[in-house]
């Protein structure tokens, strides 16, 4: 687990804050679940009770915690919302761009056993071997994003570092000969920890973007994840919405022919 650091230019109260966001967010502490409670999470950052209620007011005040009185802190339930639609294909040409535009650094291929988030994600046992890839996006010599690619060990498939620089994550295993049936993508903004500020080479609070993919096979079954964070000053997600038709006339703005 992350501790706060001392050498950082950034408030203990923001490190906590951000260490317990990230856990919320990877599953540690799941939607109804209980956090751990003032003295604990004292011992857990070495930090004062003061230092901890000011990073769990942080979390309440943005939804992701509940307090109940006598009973403790718990992580708010989300409820389920009915995604949007979107082109596959198009997400797929967005990230070649990307790739096209930077290089990968600090590639680590390893084989792990999965966590309970990892396991509920892809549908496996907790513990069940999965194949994990992480890297550093550059641009410019700067470090622009980290990001995790993690494999359901079940498909028996191996990864080399060749394999990540061929082409957009997501059509990894297209490559290998596996049918995609499509992708969960969720964007959401979140905050720097210790981790990620020093792989992206910026202050532990800096604003990230997390851009998460949970990729289908043709069974609707989960088989691969993708965890991306982009550091805010170097992400920009370019959409032209396009409007319906007028009901009995032309579209709007559309000069007649």
């Amino acid at each position: 687990m992350a501790l706060v650091d001392e050498n950082l230019h950034s408030p203990r109260y923001v490190q906590v804050y951000t260490a317990l966001k990230a856990w919320i967010n990877q599953g540690a502490y799941p939607p109804g679940g209980r956090l751990p409670s003032e003295p604990e999470l004292c011992d857990i950052f070495g930090v004062s009770r003061i230092t901890v209620r000011a990073a769990v007011e942080m979390l309440e005040n943005q939804g992701f915690v509940e307090r109940k009185q006598g009973r403790g802190t718990f992580v708010s339930t989300v409820p389920t919302e009915t995604p949007s639609r979107g082109d596959f294909a198009e997400l797929v040409r967005r990230l070649r761009q990307l790739d096209q535009r930077s290089s990968l650094q600090d590639v680590h291929i390893r084989r792990i056993p999965a966590d309970d988030a990892t396991a509920r994600d892809l549908h496996l046992p907790v513990g069940a071997e999965v194949l994990q890839a992480s890297f550093v996006r550059v641009r410019d010599s700067q470090p622009i994003g980290y990001t995790t690619l993690t494999i359901s060990g079940q498909l028996g498939i191996e990864l080399t570092p060749d394999d990540l620089v061929i082409g957009p994550a997501p059509t990894l295993l297209q490559g290998k000969g596996f049918e995609i049936l499509g992708a969960h993508q969720l964007i959401s903004a979140t905050l720097a920890d210790t981790q990620l500020a020093s792989l992206l080479k910026t202050t532990v609070g800096a604003p990230l973007v997390h851009v998460r993919l949970q990729l289908l096979d043709l069974a609707s079954q989960p088989i691969e994840l993708l965890s991306a964070y982009y550091r805010a000053d170097s992400y920009v997600h370019h959409v032209f919405l396009a409007a319906a038709p007028a009901r009995g006339g032309r579209p709007e703005g559309r000069p007649p022919a």
